[in-house]
């Protein structure tokens, strides 16, 4: 028996890019006056250069860490979370872009973070991660596994790297049903597209996928658009969402 025969009821599978935590004070990297507009993806975030630049490199992550430090989980945040404690992990799937902790710290299980953390560092000589040690990433930092010190990186993964998480993207695709809920929060589908995740038979304005965005790209793939920030609309389509997952 596969686990969705066994899951009784619609999953929810919920997908969030950089809006998901803007309202906490974290910068989004693509929109209006993002962190792309300001600072070299070649320089600071591209996998075939960055040890060429690696204090640059190290600079900027530490950056991203002192903006994080003092944010604190929103309202979109804490609905998501608190939907995976009512419904279990495997009903409600969090898939993410955003490298920080917010979701986990308003309570989410389980959440597939795709492109890394900023908590971790990895090793590409051996491609083992670990925990920082400390508050920032440190360029002298060792790996305990094979002791490299030039080869390892930042925990989070740099364009041209590899992203063993995005199997979760394929799994997404072949598992989910006609009946399951699709939820994009805050994402310009410039990294990921929708269609990597929706199978085709979901691939239109298909009543169960759910786009929430004040600036939505892609709308003609989603049902439902809300074109609001990601704590309005949560909180306009919470009773919506929970009339679909508690109906058989």
């Amino acid at each position: 028996m596969s686990t969705a025969q066994r899951i009784h009821g619609p999953r929810l599978y919920v997908f969030s890019g950089a809006g998901l935590s803007a309202e906490s004070g974290i910068s989004t990297f693509r929109t209006g006056d993002g962190i792309w507009t300001q600072a070299s993806i070649d320089e600071v975030c591209n996998f075939t250069t960055w040890r060429r630049n690696r204090e640059a490199v190290f600079r900027f992550y530490n950056e991203r860490i002192a903006e994080k430090r003092d944010a604190r989980p929103n309202e979109a945040h804490q609905i998501l979370a608190e939907w995976q404690r009512t419904w279990g992990t495997e009903r409600v799937q969090l898939v993410t872009q955003n490298i920080d902790d917010l979701l986990e710290k308003a309570g989410a299980q389980h959440v597939v973070h795709l492109h890394g953390d900023i908590h971790s560092l990895r090793c590409t000589s051996c491609d083992f991660r670990f925990p920082k040690d400390c508050d920032e990433f440190r360029s002298d930092a060792a790996c305990p596994k094979c002791g490299e010190v030039d080869a390892v990186k930042p925990g989070v993964v740099f364009f041209n790297e590899p992203a063993p998480e995005y199997l979760n993207l394929h799994r997404m695709r072949v598992e989910m049903t006609e009946s399951d809920l699709f939820v994009a929060i805050g994402t310009a589908f410039e990294v990921v597209s929708p269609e990597s995740m929706l199978p085709w038979g979901r691939q239109g304005q298909h009543e169960r996928n759910f786009l929430i965005d004040p600036a939505p790209r892609r709308t003609e793939l989603f049902g439902v658009v809300e074109r609001q920030n990601a704590t309005v609309g949560l909180r306009n389509l919470a009773s919506h969402i929970t009339s679909m997952m508690t109906t058989r």
